[in-house]
């Protein structure tokens, strides 16, 4: 039955059998195994051979071996050291990136309270989450605009939240950006929709996926739900007509309709040679029609439609008298 112990089993023990540390009953077993195995028998003799050539080594070699010995394990140590003070290392480096140094950041989850009087800007920027903090605003600026720069960094005893500052302009402060978001400008702070829209605005009609940036910014899909395009650029005036394709229910047609004016004034004030927007759509199966012209817009803001391209406060102004600001600074 011993006999059956497989030779890798076997000779795992021979070392410790060489030694004499194996127990009697090991001993047995290992002994029934090299009665019936020549290969295990060869390999026993070899590793009794070279033990006792071990032992008679003299003192000098011995004392060779030991060094060795203990060289590995101080080579071990040290490999060992050297990974874990590269980990720490690097711990120390994200620690310091996270907490400390921080990173570029926009205004998306930041909230600027400012107060510009003359070339003098003074400023609170709050983060909106709990667990993000301001570290530093860095300043550049040209012609009247200033543009600051934000670092954010993960809330630690260094960067609590919020960052309170001043910073004086070489000049009269026409306009502040952060990042690329105009925050203030001609005497107001803008809304972060007025000036997500603003970046949109273009002259030509003719270039629909600039219309697309346009219409995507007013999130017109949400409101009006799938629609196409045709552009009617073959002659002036120049027209924009949408194409709704689901059908408008009754209770809410009016809704709708008051959605498609305040979309039509803004996409008249944003691209320069848009003379009328058309939409086409059904109510409970009747085709209907409805067309706002930059006359119309004009009228309904109170100058000239057209200032919204060239002037982000008359553009915010009319986001407000339509109701669609989305989000406040």
């Amino acid at each position: 039955m011993m006999n059956n112990i497989d030779c890798e089993v076997i000779q795992d023990l021979f070392p410790s059998y060489i030694d004499g540390l194996t127990c009697e009953k090991t001993n047995v077993a290992i002994e029934e195994h090299l009665t019936g195995c020549e290969k295990c028998r060869s390999v026993l003799a070899a590793m009794k051979e070279t033990s006792s050539e071990i032992l008679e080594m003299s003192p000098e070699d011995k004392k060779e071996i030991d060094f060795l010995r203990k060289n590995k394990k101080i080579n071990f140590r040290i490999i060992m050291g050297s990974v874990v003070g590269a980990f720490l290392l690097v711990l120390f480096m994200i620690t310091l990136g996270c907490f400390v140094v921080g990173t570029k950041n926009d205004t998306n989850w930041m909230a600027m309270h400012l107060n510009v009087e003359d070339n003098e800007l003074d400023f609170i920027a709050a983060p909106s989450g709990s667990g993000n903090a301001v570290a530093s605003l860095n300043y550049t600026e040209e012609a009247g605009v200033v543009m600051m720069h934000a670092r954010t960094v993960l809330v630690s005893p260094f960067h609590k939240g919020n960052l309170e500052g001043r910073y004086v302009a070489s000049e009269t402060i026409k306009e502040v950006r952060i990042g690329n978001r105009i925050i203030w400008s001609e005497g107001a702070p803008v809304t972060a929709f007025a000036s997500d829209l603003y970046a949109t605005r273009h002259s030509y009609i003719g270039a629909m996926s600039d219309n697309n940036r346009t219409a995507l910014a007013l999130n017109m899909g949400t409101s009006l739900g799938a629609f196409t395009n045709e552009l009617e650029t073959s002659s002036e005036p120049y027209g924009w007509k949408i194409i709704l394709s689901e059908d408008v229910s009754s209770d809410k047609l009016a809704q709708k309709e008051q959605d498609m004016e305040a979309f039509g004034y803004v996409i008249l004030g944003l691209i320069e040679n848009l003379d009328h927007v058309t939409y086409v759509y059904h109510s409970e199966g009747v085709e209907k029609m409805l067309t706002i012209t930059a006359e119309d817009a004009s009228t309904f803001l109170g100058e000239d439609i057209k200032k919204c391209s060239k002037h982000i406060r008359t553009l915010d102004t009319l986001l407000q008298k339509t109701g669609l600001i989305r989000a406040v600074f």
